[in-house]
């Protein structure tokens, strides 16, 4: 695969959507639930801000 054929609007929106729906789907998880005051629950929070 070139450059040119990977770096394209297709792809990047389909690894954005790959990429940022599993972490919001957590986010909002925590969020509406007790995950986000639990420690393991704020370590996992601030892994995801971190690498998005």
């Amino acid at each position: 695969m070139t450059r040119e054929k990977f770096l394209t609007v297709r792809w990047n929106n389909w690894l954005t959507l790959g990429l940022g729906i599993p972490a919001l789907i957590y986010i909002v998880v925590a969020f509406s639930g007790s995950l986000w005051s639990t420690r393991g629950g704020l370590i996992v929070l601030a892994v995801i801000g971190v690498l998005y």
